[in-house]
């Protein structure tokens, strides 16, 4: 399927296909939207164990000029019981969702506009009145949706601007604040549900372009310079910039557990054969530790821990077999949980329990 990738990252893309070739008070700023709000309350109750909330494509029919369906699936870890909660026609660039549980939502994006003014834009579905409300209506193309209390936080390119920026929908009133600037792209999140914070992976477009435009060196070998990728803290107002540490990898995937911020970076794109440089990020310590990932790639589309710490819910390909694992951090072994045949699974987010 031609879309399993994330399309918003054109212009990643466009910097792959060449290399083949050859402090605080950031400003946010908001913007009304008329859209409907997706509640008049959000009561976001407690969840009684973790959860991966997942989307996944798979063609109708057996007919593969038939139509795609994306599905949001929910996998209860303690039950170890895998559900579909939603199904909508695949229409995005980049199809995503997430199943909020204790509220009986789901969010998710689909194409909106005609063949010359399109994008991606953010719906809400209320799986029990089954009445679905579009949320957006300026994005381009969307990388990361995540409810958080009465927020919807999302990673999108906003229309007329090459930026990807961090944003946040206030579902009470359905306004839209953005983070970053205009030079900015933000690479990856990942949040801190209890202590409300936001981490993010980003980088400077003019110096992607610098590093497109000045690739001089020995025939046959990459000599794209990588750039600057910069993790970062914000609250929940997104009224925050700190930066936490930078380094010249594609720092692609964000995890959290409690006091540590997890990154995982390459040295080049698409080398998956390459073990990740895993940065270990202290936020009590304001110190941060760096080794190499030991054992099977752990793939985009997010990874996290689960609420104790003790197992880490990815994408990976284990034994031939691409899929949902659980890795247990001290045995460092893989457990499939879901390894579809027929389907792809487009991305996971771990909720957990409490």
């Amino acid at each position: 399927m031609e879309k399993k990738s994330k399309i918003l990252m054109c212009l990643l893309l466009i910097a792959i296909l060449l290399i083949s070739c050859s402090s605080k008070d950031a400003g946010s700023e908001s913007t009304a939207n008329t859209t409907p709000t997706a509640s008049s309350e959000v009561k976001s109750p407690a969840t009684a164990a973790d959860y991966i909330t997942m989307t996944y494509s798979e063609y109708a029919t057996t007919d593969e000029n038939a139509a795609i369906k994306t599905q949001i699936l929910s996998y209860d870890t303690a039950t170890k019981q895998m559900k579909t909660v939603f199904q909508f026609d695949y229409t995005a660039q980049y199809p995503l969702g997430f199943y909020d549980k204790p509220n009986q939502l789901v969010y998710y994006t689909q194409r909106v506009g005609t063949d010359k003014d399109y994008g991606d834009q953010i719906f809400v579905r209320d799986l029990s009145s089954e009445k679905s409300a579009q949320l957006t209506d300026n994005l381009f193309a969307v990388n990361y949706i995540i409810p958080s209390g009465d927020q919807l936080f999302f990673v999108a390119n906003v229309k007329g601007e090459q930026a990807i920026r961090l944003g946040a929908i206030d579902l009470n009133t359905n306004e839209m604040t953005l983070w970053g600037d205009d030079d900015m792209l933000v690479e990856a999140i990942t949040l801190d549900h209890k202590n409300k914070k936001i981490y993010a992976s980003a980088y400077s477009l003019k110096e992607r372009n610098y590093s497109l435009a000045h690739q001089d060196g020995p025939t046959g070998q990459n000599n794209f310079k990588m750039p600057t990728y910069t993790v970062y803290e914000t609250n929940y107002d997104l009224k925050e910039k700190t930066k936490l540490f930078s380094e010249n990898y594609w720092i692609r995937m964000l995890m959290n557990k409690e006091g540590h911020v997890i990154a995982f970076g390459d040295k080049e794109y698409n080398k998956g054969q390459v073990p990740s440089l895993v940065v270990d990020y202290d936020t009590a310590s304001k110190t941060s530790s760096v080794s190499n990932w030991g054992t099977t790639r752990l793939q985009r589309g997010e990874a996290n821990y689960s609420n104790d710490g003790s197992k880490i819910y990815t994408i990976a390909i284990v034994k031939n077999e691409r899929g949902l694992f659980e890795f247990d951090v001290k045995s460092k072994e893989f457990t499939a949980l879901f390894t579809p045949t027929a389907g792809f699974i487009n991305n996971i987010q771990v909720v957990r329990g409490h």
